[in-house]
Order: C-alpha cells, then structure tokens, then sequence
C-alpha cells in the first residue's frame, strides 16, 4: 500500500501543501473548520503521523489507531496529595489519545469484591491508585489486562500476568533527613508509621534504620512505633496512643507522611512542648493543604503530577510490550528542610 503523504491531502481538498501541514500540526494559524477537514480527511487515507492529541482534540479516530480506555481505581479517601497525581494521570492520557474512567472504590466494595459497574465494558488497561487488598487486586490481575500500581503492600502483588508498580523513593530521602537531624546533635530520634501497610513506607522505614546505623546511633525501640493500626495512624486518636507509650518524648520523631506529622505535632503541643525547640518534627509528601497549615514542616517532596504522567507511560508502554518482564520503578524524592527539624534557629 502507498504511504499517504501531505501532498496526498493537499490534492485530495485541493488546498495548498502548506496549509495542510500546518493544519496536521494544528496551528492557530489556520482556521478551526480547515483544520478539522484536513485532519478527518487524513484520517480517512490513512495518513499516519497524526498526533493522538491532535486526534483526541477532534474526537476522531483512525482504524490504526483506536481509543484506548484506561481505568483508574482509586480510594474513595482521596486527598490533595492523590488528586494532582489523577491531574497528571488525566493530562497524559488525552495527550495520547485516551479515553480515562475514574472508579472510587469503597472498603465494602473491596471487602465484597464488587467490580465497578461495566468494568469489564471496554477497558483496555488499568491504573491502581492506592494500595488495596490481595483478594481484590488478585481478582483484577486474573482479567490479565495491562495493569501498573502506584505502590504495592509490603508482601508484594499477585502472580496473575505482569503487572508493573512504580514507587515513589522514601529510603534514600528518609536517610538524609536523619543525617541532618543528627548534625545537630540530635541522637534520640522516633519514628512513627504502619511498616505492614504498603512498600514505600517500608522504605521510609528503612530510610530511617540507616540514617542511625550509619551515624553509629543504637536505635530505641520504645520510641518507635510501627505497628499495624486499623486507620494506619490517619487519625489523631492513634498517634496521640503512639506518643502516649513513649516512655520518654525523643529529641525528634520522623513520621511516614505528612498527616502523621501534623497530627504528632497537634499532640505535642497540647503536651506543652514546642516545636522544634523541644522536639524536631518531620513528615513526608510535601501535601500542599497540610504544609500551608504548618508551613514550618521538613517533609519530602514527591512530584505528583510528574508520578501521575509517569504512571501512563508505562501503562502505555506496557500495552504495547506484554512479554517484557515485570518492572518496579523507584521515582526520585526530594528532602525540603524547613523549620519544624532545625533545633538551632539561629542556624536556619
């Protein structure tokens, strides 16, 4: 078959080779009604170096290139942190010419193992958002479609075909906040999290073992709570319980995330102690919602909407390579050192 080329379409509207290039690059230049009859009649030959989004801002389509649906399954507990990951999800996926449906999924709907409603209707790919329970990730796994996990818990995912799991990095993050809490002087150093719940806060975990180990500090373990809670200390009850144990407040406590951190320091203030001239404090994401209420918070930065477009480019890639092993990609984080873990302040 003879490859379509622009002059094809200029002859066939009778329109010049330039206005049609730039009508298939979509140019402002030329008019919107141009435009889209230069493009659906690209389409229609069988030109093939249509951008998807080009393609996706006309809701056209070409017999080689078909909408994708992508489904993204998400907890109905979404916060800012999770909502500009869906933004970046949602911006990467029209830039490629895909159609996207958000599933919230309620702990009912997973304990029951309940499917969206026509969950199964035309889905060609599907984007955790979350960690959920084996059962039900078990059960979507044995649809055998294209899948990729934004985390996955501790004991890993199912066997069921290949799935990949991107992971945004706490280890190496966590590690360096340690170090400049001990740079100060700071020896006995807590933690809080729920190490059992899912990978990246092992890794934040982990990040914290090292940071001690590395400076030669014995780790308390009286301080240090990582246990499995129900709420997996989102709620103030269960870490006002944590410090509540310590037999002694630490010179600084490292919390998993930042809704942790905003809860210790609640708690510690209502204690009396001030932070950070009594106790150093850090969290981790960099949720903007919380770091405005204590805009004083060291916390980790995660760029969301950078994790979200990664998430369905590896989708993508995924749909088009199925025999490729699975992939586990760690994504960059990035320490923001602020007020609430300087013990010194003249030294901020």
């Amino acid at each position: 078959m003879k490859k379509v080329t622009i002059q094809d379409v200029a002859k066939e509207l009778n329109l010049s080779r330039n206005t049609v290039a730039r009508a298939l690059n979509n140019s402002e230049t030329v008019a919107y009604e141009t435009r889209y009859l230069v493009i659906k009649k690209a389409c229609e030959l069988g030109y093939l170096k249509l951008a998807p989004a080009v393609l996706n801002e006309f809701k056209l389509k070409t017999s080689m290139n078909d909408y994708k649906t992508i489904v993204v399954l998400a907890r109905r507990e979404l916060c800012a942190f999770w909502n500009s990951i869906i933004m970046g999800i949602s911006d990467e996926v029209n830039k490629n010419g895909c159609k996207l449906r958000l599933n919230f999924i309620s702990d009912e709907d997973e304990v029951n193992l309940t499917l969206p409603l026509d969950f199964t209707e035309n889905v060609d790919a599907i984007l955790f958002i979350g960690v959920f329970t084996g059962k039900y990730t078990d059960m979507i796994l044995k649809m055998k479609l294209p899948t990729v996990f934004l985390d996955q818990p501790v004991n890993g995912l199912g066997s069921f075909g290949y799935n990949d799991v991107i992971i945004c990095e706490g280890k190496n993050s966590i590690r360096m906040i340690i170090e400049h809490l001990i740079s100060q002087g700071m020896k006995k150093i807590g933690f809080i999290g729920d190490v059992t719940y899912c990978e990246s806060i092992k890794q934040r975990y982990e990040g914290f073992l090292d940071g001690m180990r590395l400076a030669n500090l014995s780790i308390d373990r009286d301080i240090v709570a990582v246990s499995h809670k129900a709420e997996r200390y989102y709620k103030i009850e269960e870490v006002e319980d944590a410090i509540s144990a310590f037999p002694y407040i630490p010179e600084a406590i490292v919390c998993a995330n930042d809704d942790i951190a905003l809860y210790v320091i609640r708690c510690l203030r209502k204690r009396g102690y001030r932070v950070p001239e009594d106790v150093a404090v850090t969290g981790f994401d960099n949720i903007e919602g919380l770091t405005q209420v204590e805009s004083i918070l060291t916390t980790v930065a995660v760029r969301n909407q950078k994790v979200g477009k990664r998430l369905v480019q590896q989708l993508l890639w995924r749909m088009e390579n199925p025999d490729f092993p699975r992939e586990i990609i760690s994504i960059e984080t990035q320490p923001i050192i602020r007020m609430s873990s300087m013990r010194n302040l003249e030294n901020k």
